[in-house]
């Protein structure tokens, strides 16, 4: 048995020393870890060899006591060290800050124990004939051991959760079978198994370790890509991938420093596992992206990502700068799909929340964050050009590259010889934003330097996956400076071509410029109002079945007021990207004018297009934030129904979507509204009407013309005024009544060159009529299109001076919708023309949304009573106290007013009764046209 037993103890100090060239040539060991294995493996050497050397020394007959005893002090003492070592090994991998002093003491406690023993034999003692004895207190040496293998046990349970229980089971099977050799040794000292087993034990947990270290992020404590790759191989079963990805963590590390990024790491980490860990496998699989992926019988995505932006929070309450994870999550489901098709759709999901995330928070400032200057593009142009004779262009002299480079202004080609790295660009984007030369070698680095600041990282992070092999498709969307030093938007798509081993790898692609032209908006990167046009001709014009929505948000200028312009952009953007997720691949999102958005989609009912106006609101409502503040927004619509059997144009397609838009706001409480149920409004009935009367409104307002309708004061009996009306005429439609079509051109944009020929015609006409009263007053109505273009005040101010019209002979009469726009921004437009002497009249007072608030808050001049209240003034004592009282009201303030809609003796006695000021009505004249005014106008004159 000896002879059995010595080879043994041999084998184990070999596979020890063994184990201590492993641990010392092992890279993946951290140099403090490296020591505590090799002091592991030292230590068991010790030990065995000390209990070697006491078992032989029983040959002797007790000659040799002294050594057995203090061999069995070494061995005794060394034993209870082995598993608090393979604890601290393990707790050191959980948390390097861990310090368990108490360890210590123990061990050290024990040891001073086992070396009183050796005298008065306590806990162990060697008798006469050098056989080894327990002593009475020889528990003490148990329970320290016992004590360090329940502290091991312990360790792999913490280490099992932090690793997300994986190989839990090995560490219990490992412990079980250490206690299993020690029992063995302890109830028969013949078996000497104890250290075989230790050294087994050891064996197996070194390399467990490695194992683990190879699979585990040692920064994070997350599982790391290679286990993430080994998961989704695996895959066998219904799960959710979840990706995060940490935003602006450039900035982070640029301003705070990287020990304060590995930080936020950490911390992130640690979030990610305590909110998903019980539900999944967690992992970092980049250097600021984890993965999570979800068992399919667990709690629900949703409410897990409320627990994690929660914590979030809670942690960002201690800590301002920590930064914000933009996540996104896809189903994978074992219905014959790819996962890699999962993948791509959670990273897709995340990245377009990530886009929404920089508009929200916006980059960490950081004032070390430089533009190069036009100085350090110069100096990389000289250098460029002096090296253009070296350059090596093989692969890039095609003649089909100048042919297609020359196709288009701001669509650019370029193509990269991945082998030489030089590129050729297209002249037109060489000379757009001034590079060095058609030929430029190491062309990307030149690029980045061209590149928004802020967007560099994500270029540079994308080109160099690319140069690196890791991609092979490039596809971006950025900002780059151009030669007057301003920021275009950008679009890079770009393809890898794999050579055959003669012809080198090509890096080949297009750049668009979307600063070119104004077909993208700069705030919200949508198409803008003439692509619209475009669509909706292309629509018609290929009779596609189609739904048009055109939406508006309410009292936007409210948004500007309170958050500044950049922060109404944000807004404007964020519910730009709600419109593009919602609508998807089933139409196109544009940005109109203002705070206007439209957009199309196909083969939708009427139905589904009002669900899809309710998603809309409800985003509106809830889903707009900046700085996580919510801001609500209250939205407005008008659609237009397209199919294959509709005979709109353009034209009335867009008019049709103004006029329903206003009717939403109007008297749909904002609901969404169609062309079609609106009475009065362009429809297959009329729309060649309407056809004609845009026509007219584009040919210089052909076949309009004007009528008057004189108002009369009540104290003289003279005419003192009038209001010029707008009248059409064609055959075969004759003279088309005003409601028939005004309500409807007022929404066209081509009312604004109808309302200045309105103004200027009625000036000119009336021009007899101030040269023989100077005080004669011309009403006009303008429409709210009129005061909301930008060019209306200088429009007005320049007719009156063309005209020779004094102001103070001219009264701007608000219709009805105008009192729907916003307030201040109405008051600032009447107080503008109230200030150059032109008169303000609010028409049809006292019915819609006229109210005494406008009396006194808006520079009115006169107020025009409508002619409702005369239709039971006779019948209804009410109407005439009303209007008694809107007169006397009225001349107290100061306000003249005007009866419309008088046509009887009775009534005009009556008002005159009341103190009315001056009337308009048939019991004066109906409208006429300027020949038979003038000539009422001198047969008036003529009879007093």
């Amino acid at each position: 048995m000896l002879t059995f037993y010595s080879v043994i103890v041999l084998e184990v100090v070999f596979l020890m020393i063994l184990l201590v060239i492993m641990a010392n040539t092992n890279d993946l060991l951290s140099q403090h870890k490296r020591k505590l294995f090799l002091l592991l493996f030292f230590c068991i050497i010790l030990s065995i060899i000390a209990e070697w050397s006491g078992s032989m020394t029983v040959l002797f007959n007790g000659r040799y006591r002294q050594l057995h005893i203090w061999t069995k002090v070494l061995e005794l003492s060394m034993t209870p060290v082995v598993p608090f070592i393979c604890a601290q090994i393990l707790n050191y991998s959980v948390d390097t800050s861990r310090k368990n002093k108490w360890v210590y003491y123990i061990l050290t406690l024990h040891t001073v124990l086992e070396v009183l023993s050796a005298f008065a034999g306590f806990i162990f003692y060697v008798d006469s004939n050098g056989v080894f004895c327990h002593g009475p207190f020889y528990w003490i040496y148990l329970v320290t051991y016992l004590g360090g293998s329940v502290y091991v046990l312990w360790s792999g349970y913490q280490i099992s959760r932090q690793y997300q229980n994986k190989n839990k089971i090995i560490l219990v099977m490992l412990l079980a079978f250490l206690l299993g050799g020690v029992a063995a040794n302890q109830l028969d000292k013949s078996v000497k198994s104890a250290w075989l087993t230790v050294a087994i034990v050891v064996t197996l947990l070194y390399i467990f370790y490695n194992d683990m270290v190879q699979r585990v992020d040692e920064m994070t404590m997350l599982l790391n890509r290679s286990s993430y790759n080994n998961r989704l191989s695996r895959l066998r079963e219904p799960v959710t991938i979840q990706f995060f990805d940490v935003d602006f963590f450039r900035s982070v590390n640029e301003q705070y420093g990287r020990s304060y990024g590995d930080q936020c790491l950490r911390a992130i980490g640690d979030i990610i596992r305590d909110i998903y860990g019980q539900h999944g496998k967690c992992y970092r699989v980049g250097g600021d992206k984890f993965c999570v992926i979800l068992d399919s019988a667990d709690q629900s995505i949703t409410v897990l990502n409320e627990r994690f932006f929660a914590a979030m929070e809670e942690y960002r309450g201690t800590d301002p700068h920590f930064p914000y994870i933009s996540l996104g999550y896809a189903r994978h489901e074992l219905s014959g799909t790819d996962i890699q098709d999962t993948v791509q759709a959670a990273e897709s999901n995340m990245y377009r929340n990530k886009g929404r995330n920089k508009i929200k928070y916006g980059p960490i400032p950081h004032p070390a964050i430089r533009e190069n200057t036009s100085l350090d593009a110069y100096k990389i142009g000289e250098k460029q050009k002096s090296d253009m004779p070296m350059l090596d262009t093989s692969g890039l002299t095609s003649r089909m590259f100048t042919a297609f480079s020359a196709t288009s202004e701001r669509s650019y080609i370029y193509l990269c010889n991945m082998d030489t790295r030089v590129s050729r660009w297209s002249p037109n984007a060489v000379k757009y934003f001034n590079l060095p030369g058609e030929y430029m070698f190491n062309a990307g680095t030149i690029w980045e330097s061209y590149i928004h600041p802020q967007d560099r990282k994500m270029y540079h992070d994308d080109i160099e996956a690319v140069f690196s092999g890791r991609s092979m498709v490039h596809e971006l969307e950025y900002r780059v400076r151009n030669h007057l030093g301003e920021y275009v938007v950008c679009t890079c798509r770009g393809v890898v071509l794999k050579g055959n081993g003669v012809d080198p790898d090509l890096f080949a692609g297009t750049i668009i410029n979307h600063g070119i032209v104004d077909d993208v908006d700069p705030v919200t990167n949508l198409h803008t109002n003439s692509e619209f046009t475009k669509s909706i001709q292309r629509l018609i014009e290929e009779r596609s079945a189609a739904c048009v929505i055109k939406l508006g948000i309410e009292h936007f200028r409210h948004v500007n007021a309170m958050y500044g312009h950049q922060g109404g952009d944000q807004v404007l953007r964020l519910f730009g990207m709600e419109l593009q997720e919602l609508v998807g691949n089933k139409g196109r999102v544009f940005r109109l004018e203002g705070a206007k958005f439209a957009f199309y989609m196909y083969n939708v009912s009427c139905d589904e297009a009002r669900e899809i106006f309710r998603r809309i609101r409800l985003g509106a409502e809830n889903c707009i934030q900046i700085n996580n503040l919510r801001i609500p927004l209250r939205i407005y619509g008008g659609a237009v129904m397209l199919d294959n059997q509709h005979s709109y144009n353009d034209y009335i397609v867009r008019s049709s979507l103004i006029y329903a838009m206003e009717q939403s706001l109007e008297n749909y409480r904002s609901e969404l509204v169609f062309n079609e149920d609106i009475p009065q409004a362009v429809n297959v009935k009329n729309i060649q009407l309407h056809t004609d009367i845009h026509r007219s409104a584009m040919e210089g307002c052909r076949n309009f013309f004007l009528c008057y309708q004189p108002i009369v004061s009540f104290s003289t009996g003279k005419v003192i005024g009038a209001e010029a009306l707008l009248r059409w005429k064609q055959e075969p439609y004759g003279v088309v009544p005003p409601d028939s079509f005004i309500p409807w051109l007022e929404s066209d944009p081509a009312f604004i060159q109808v309302g200045n020929w309105i103004l200027r015609q009625a000036i000119e006409e009336t021009r007899p009529l101030r040269q023989a009263d100077p005080a004669f007053i011309l009403n006009v109505n303008i429409a709210g299109t009129q005061l909301e273009h930008r060019g209306f005040r200088e429009d007005v101010l320049n007719i009156l001076a063309d005209t020779g019209c004094p102001p103070e002979n001219l009264c701007l009469e608000l219709t009805e919708r105008c009192r729907h726009m916003n307030f201040e921004f109405l008051s600032d437009e009447l107080k503008f023309f109230r200030s150059h002497g032109i008169m303000i009249a609010v028409d049809d007072f006292g019915t819609g949304t006229s109210s005494l608030t406008l009396l006194l808050q808006l520079p009115v001049s006169e107020i025009k009573v409508d002619r409702f209240f005369l239709s039971e003034i006779f019948t209804n004592d009410n109407y005439r106290y009303l209007v008694e009282g809107i007169l006397q009201l009225s001349r107290k303030a100061g306000l003249s007013t005007c009866v419309e809609g008088i046509e009887t003796q009775e009534q005009y006695e009556l008002i005159a009764s009341l103190g009315g000021y001056c009337y308009q009505g048939y019991y004066a004249s109906k409208p006429v046209p300027i020949e038979g005014f003038l000539d009422f106008y001198w047969e008036k004159m003529g009879c007093e």
